[in-house]
C-alpha cells in the first residue's frame, strides 16, 4: 500500500527528503528492475492502435526514452554537472554521452552502490527519491497490461486555452489504494502517435474527471516486427469499465459525459447486418 509519507514527498528532489535508509532504497530499486524486465519482456519495440468508444483511433507507443521518467528518475539531473563525482565514483564514468535508458541500466547494475551512496550522509548529491519511484513503479504496474481492458480514458483534460486537447489524453484506472484512489497515466502527441508523458497518483482525482469525456477502449492492435495481434473487449469487460464510470460518477456528484456512441452504433449495425443475412 501506498503510505502519506511517500505521496509527501513524490514531488520532492531526492536532495530536499530524508533518505529512506539502504534497505527500502534497495527494495525500490528491486521494483525499477522488475518495471524494466516487464517493459522488454512485453512493451519494448510494441506499438498500439487502440479504438474507443466514440470510434476513435490511437496510436500509441511506450518508448524506451521515456521508461526512465515513468519510474521516477530524473535522468537530466543525474546527467547534470552537479553530479560529476557521483557519476564517478558509483557508474565509474566521467562521460554524459549516454541515453535515458542507458541511465536506468547503469543504475540497475550497481544498485547496491547508488543505494548506499544515496543514504551516505557525507554524500550531498543524492540521485534517487526513492519514495517517487515507488510510487510510479505502483502505477507502472497497475496500468500497463492494456490487453485487460481495465482503464478508462480522459479524452481532456482542462479548459485552459494553451492545452491543444487532441494531443493529450489520460488512461486512469482503480488504484485500490485509500490515498489514492485512481492511478493516471498522462499522454501526449509525439508527430503521428501518443506517449507517456508522466505518471500520477493523484489523492484528489475530480479536477482530473470534473466536467470532462469519458471513452473506454473497444479493441487493440498491437503490433512489432514480426506481428499483428488483435484484441477486442468483451461485453463484461465494457460492463466492467461501464459500472466503474458510474461509481466515479455517483462518488464525485458528476454529470454523466461518458462517450460511447460509436461503440453503441457498430453494435447495432453489426446485430442488424447479421439479422439481414438470415432473413434473405
Amino acid at each position: 500500500m501506498i503510505t502519506s509519507k511517500e505521496l509527501k514527498y513524490v514531488d520532492l528532489w531526492a536532495n530536499k527528503i530524508p533518505m529512506p535508509g539502504e534497505q527500502y532504497s534497495k527494495s525500490v530499486l528491486e521494483e525499477i528492475r522488475k518495471c524494466y524486465e516487464l517493459y522488454n519482456e512485453k512493451y519494448r519495440d510494441k506499438e498500439y492502435s487502440m479504438i474507443f468508444s466514440n470510434s476513435e483511433e490511437m496510436d500509441f507507443e511506450i518508448q524506451s526514452k521515456n521508461l526512465c521518467h515513468m519510474v521516477g528518475i530524473d535522468f537530466n539531473n543525474i546527467r547534470g554537472s552537479y553530479f560529476d563525482e557521483y557519476r564517478k565514483k558509483v557508474f565509474n564514468t566521467e562521460t554524459t554521452d549516454f541515453s535515458s535508458y542507458d541511465l536506468l541500466e547503469m543504475i540497475l547494475e550497481n544498485s547496491d552502490k547508488v543505494a548506499q551512496f544515496d543514504n551516505d550522509i557525507n554524500n550531498r548529491a543524492k540521485a534517487i527519491n526513492y519514495y517517487k519511484s515507488a510510487v510510479k513503479c505502483a502505477i507502472f504496474n497497475k496500468l500497463v497490461n492494456f490487453e485487460k481492458f481495465n482503464f478508462g480514458v480522459i479524452n481532456y483534460i482542462g479548459e485552459k486555452e494553451e492545452i491543444d486537447y487532441d494531443k493529450q489524453k489520460i488512461f486512469f484506472i482503480p488504484s485500490n489504494e485509500a490515498l489514492a484512489p485512481y492511478f493516471m497515466m498522462f499522454l501526449k502527441k509525439d508527430n503521428e502517435k501518443f506517449v507517456v508523458s508522466s505518471l500520477t497518483a493523484p489523492n484528489d482525482p475530480l479536477c482530473y474527471f470534473d466536467n470532462q469525456e469519458v471513452i473506454i477502449p473497444t479493441q487493440i492492435l498491437i503490433s512489432d516486427n514480426d506481428n499483428l495481434i488483435k484484441v477486442s473487449a468483451t461485453a463484461e469487460e465494457k460492463i466492467n469499465l461501464l459500472t466503474m464510470y458510474s461509481s466515479i460518477i455517483s462518488k464525485y456528484n458528476l454529470p454523466n459525459k461518458i462517450n460511447i456512441y460509436g461503440d453503441y452504433e457498430s453494435i447495432l449495425n453489426d446485430i442488424t447486418n447479421k439479422k439481414f443475412v438470415l432473413t434473405r
